[in-house]
């Protein structure tokens, strides 16, 4: 049955006769495109889409910045944070700057270090400590 079955796309107005592989390709794009369209739009940000669906610009940028106070405590953390890694030896601020700032596994930088694993995690968690004292004082 699906040998007398013609398959038509639409081009420029008109229909034409394709085969069945060119149409089912066709509708697949479309529908991929399609789909795209609709994530694009679901995701869109632009001034004429909310207030379309009336939203308060306003309210949604205030609300996303944050507050003076969050500021104030993120600095005053910072702060401790620099207090802490200034009081690390050059070995310990190395360690710690490989492990959390440069995103090295401990297995990787314990490897480049030629120590075991395990005892690269225990001067982590050491210096970890040594650091929260500085903070929490």
């Amino acid at each position: 049955m699906s040998e007398n079955k013609k398959y038509t796309i639409v081009v420029k107005r008109s229909r034409v006769e394709v085969s069945e592989a060119v149409y089912h390709a066709y509708h697949k794009e479309r529908e991929a495109e399609r789909y795209q369209n609709k994530l694009i739009h679901q995701f869109e940000l632009s001034l004429e889409r909310f207030q379309d669906d009336g939203v308060n610009v306003e309210f949604l940028i205030t609300r996303f910045q944050p507050s003076i106070e969050d500021k104030l405590i993120e600095q005053e953390q910072l702060r401790k944070l620099h207090i802490a890694l200034d009081a690390l030896t050059v070995e310990e601020r190395l360690l710690i700057h490989e492990l959390f700032f440069n995103g090295k596994s401990e297995r990787i930088l314990a490897g480049e270090l030629g120590v075991p694993r395990m005892t690269l995690t225990d001067h982590k968690h050491r210096i970890l400590k040594k650091m929260r004292k500085v903070i929490e004082d």
